[in-house]
């Protein structure tokens, strides 16, 4: 009566033993993220990332369709609000069309947070544009945005998946 009492005794120390080998896996894999993490240069990629930012400021404030869609990688997308998503082709011809439309202005970013990892990233934060509104008036709307970021093969980082929205739309514009 009493071996059968205990004969649960050896399976609870088995399971006890793969736990601990699962969370020690856990632990090392953990270990492994920060060491990536303490070894990244920090200084160099901000710098590039203030890049792409500058690079997609210019390219809006010139109201150069090509340029920003040049930003994006080859299968990257962006979700405009009231849209679906879009290819660069059709990021290219939607940003094509708003600036045709007169939907050109002075675009800042406000980025408040990113996180990398290797060759991947993510950030978030807002941005305001000032443009002509449809009767010729300044009109300045905010909004966030959302963006993940992977390095191309020659090592630029460009635009994975980008998404934004507006706290208030632009009159007269639609979706964008």
């Amino acid at each position: 009566m009493i071996a059968r009492r205990w004969a649960w005794l050896p399976a609870a120390a088995l399971v006890l033993v793969a736990a601990c080998a699962q969370q020690d896996a856990a632990y090392e894999e953990a270990e492994a993220v920060a060491e990536d993490v303490m070894e990244m240069d920090y200084a160099a990629f901000e710098a590039e990332l203030d890049g792409l930012q500058a690079a997609y400021i210019a390219g809006y404030d010139a109201g150069d369709a090509a340029a920003l869609a040049g930003l994006f990688a080859d299968d990257g997308m962006m979700s405009p609000p009231m849209s679906p998503a879009l290819d660069k082709a059709s990021i290219e011809a939607m940003y094509g069309e708003m600036f045709a439309a007169g939907a050109t202005g002075s675009l800042e970013i406000m980025r408040e947070s990113y996180m990398v990892k290797g060759d991947k990233a993510v950030g978030w934060g807002s941005f305001a544009v000032t443009m002509m509104g449809p009767e010729g008036e300044p009109f300045t709307t905010t909004g966030r945005y959302g963006s993940v970021m992977m390095k191309d093969a020659d090592g630029a980082w460009k635009l994975y998946r980008h998404m934004f929205n507006y706290e208030v739309p632009p009159p007269g514009f639609g979706a964008m």
